[in-house]
């Protein structure tokens, strides 16, 4: 078959007119072998608990255990003869470092009557020789004088997780509103807190022996366990605090709440998957040396679903002009490619098609922003441009994508801070509740995969834990 000219030249411009029309169509770039991610090596971590203990009830119980009503009578022929009841107030608790303050204030009273000098008559007894001196104070019908009554009891952690205390009568008991009787040169109310003294030195011994029976070590040992347990972090895995070394520091004390603070040495890491660990047996304790909360490194997850919706919005429908040519961006999509993020780009405008970039992920701690400093078209992407779009290979397309191509970190990681906080602050069981603050959780790094950005973060944090015995 013969063409005339028409025709030929019909057949000859057909393919330069195709090609020039044709869509552009790259094939996508291909990941390269993928070194992976660094294993973390997480620091040392020296965790410190603060511990609150409310030791009220032990007092309340060494209070009920010795009489709060004293009453005393001595009648001999020579000398001081005596009657007198002492009632005690509850304590009033106060405490500072490690002394408990007890308090209480006294109401006594007495009758009280001397015999310079006695003598024995046959048949008839004994009978004073001397006109008999009495007196009454704070017996009815006046109202009772008033004593106050002090205890300094030292509290101090044994080997064992036992406490022990040394509970004294300090300072001396002080009438408040004194009874002036003195008799025979005795001072009778002091002679009165001579005998009481005892039984006010027995109280503090009940005070020794309640104080001795709170153990620390059950306390101790569910806080080993529970903070030794799993926590489930989500995006993350599985983490591990992995406690080696406890430690008590001194006590401190407000009021009945016993203070102190439980250091733990951790080495954590994290999974992701489950791998319960064998529970360690609580150690002996260690000296003790303060430490500011934990330093914990975890892998967080930020899937391309949402890094392709956060860019879409800011990029699609960007238009850039070049040498009277314009690109619209249409959509796009983000995945990972080795250490570097693939951006698939539907565009539109003087020519339709689809283009590839490559970048690597950037972060700026200052701002939060994620962002890809080197975002640039990928090879096969520049060999299909320079067949049909030379125009394109113009820097204002890809400076116009790189400066609106960020994602901001903020929010992910004020969610992430939450979600680790909430999963580890737990109730522990026998009265024990921990509560996590984490203060700063910093992006160290991003590697992106296949399917997943990987955020490797370092959270700060400081776990509390509120004991109610």
């Amino acid at each position: 078959m013969k063409l005339n000219l028409k025709q030929f030249i019909a057949v000859a411009v057909l393919p330069l007119v195709l090609y020039s029309c044709a869509t552009l169509k790259p094939v996508a770039p291909v990941p390269s072998n993928d070194a992976g991610i660094p294993a973390i090596v997480q620091p040392v971590s020296n965790i410190e608990v603060p511990v609150t203990v409310d030791l009220k009830n032990y007092l309340v119980q060494a209070e009920n255990s010795v009489p709060n009503k004293y009453a005393d009578s001595q009648q001999p022929c020579q000398g001081l003869r005596y009657t007198y009841t002492f009632t005690r107030s509850p304590f009033a608790i106060t405490g500072t470092n490690n002394v408990i303050g007890l308090k209480f204030t006294g109401a006594y009273g007495f009758t009280a009557a001397y015999c310079a000098k006695c003598s024995g008559l046959i048949g008839n007894g004994t009978q004073c020789l001397v006109p008999l001196l009495s007196a009454q104070c704070g017996m009815a019908p006046e109202p009772p004088r008033r004593m106050e009554i002090s205890y300094q009891s030292t509290v101090n952690v044994m080997p064992d997780y036992h406490l022990r205390s040394k509970t004294v009568l300090f300072p001396a008991p002080k009438p408040i509103d004194r009874c002036n009787v003195v008799m025979g040169s005795i001072d009778v109310t002091d002679r009165l807190i001579q005998y009481i003294t005892d039984p006010l030195n027995d109280l503090g011994k009940q005070v020794d022996a309640k104080i001795a029976s709170y153990n620390v070590r059950p306390m101790i040992e569910q806080m080993w366990k529970n903070i030794a347990a799993e926590y489930k972090i989500p995006d993350a895995g599985y983490l591990y605090v992995n406690p080696q070394a406890v430690r008590l520091s001194s006590f401190n004390l407000n009021g009945s709440l016993l203070n102190f603070s439980v250091g733990l040495s951790a080495k954590p890491f994290v999974t992701t998957v489950a791998t319960p660990q064998p529970a360690k047996p609580l150690p002996n304790l260690s000296v003790y040396t303060p430490a500011n909360g934990f330093n914990i490194y975890l892998d967080l997850v930020e899937n391309y679903d949402h890094l392709t919706s956060v860019v879409n919005q800011q990029i699609a429908g960007q238009s850039t002009k070049v040498a009277g040519n314009e690109f619209i961006v249409d959509k796009t999509k983000v995945y990972g490619l080795g250490r570097q993020i693939v951006m698939q780009i539907d565009f539109k405008g003087s020519s339709t098609g689809t283009v590839y970039l490559v970048g690597t992920p950037t972060y700026n701690a200052a701002t939060k922003e994620l962002s890809f400093p080197d975002l640039t078209f990928d090879l096969q992407t520049k060999a299909w441009m320079l067949k049909m779009a030379k125009w394109m290979f113009n820097t204002k397309i890809t400076d116009a994508i790189r400066a609106r191509a960020t994602y901001n970190f903020g929010k992910f990681i004020a969610d992430s801070k939450m979600q680790i906080q909430n999963q580890m602050s737990r109730d522990m069981g026998n009265g024990i509740h921990s509560d996590v603050t984490i203060k700063d959780l910093n992006i160290e790094a991003i590697y992106p995969t296949a399917e997943k950005l990987i955020i490797r973060t370092l959270s700060n944090g400081q776990l509390k834990v509120k004991v109610t015995m």
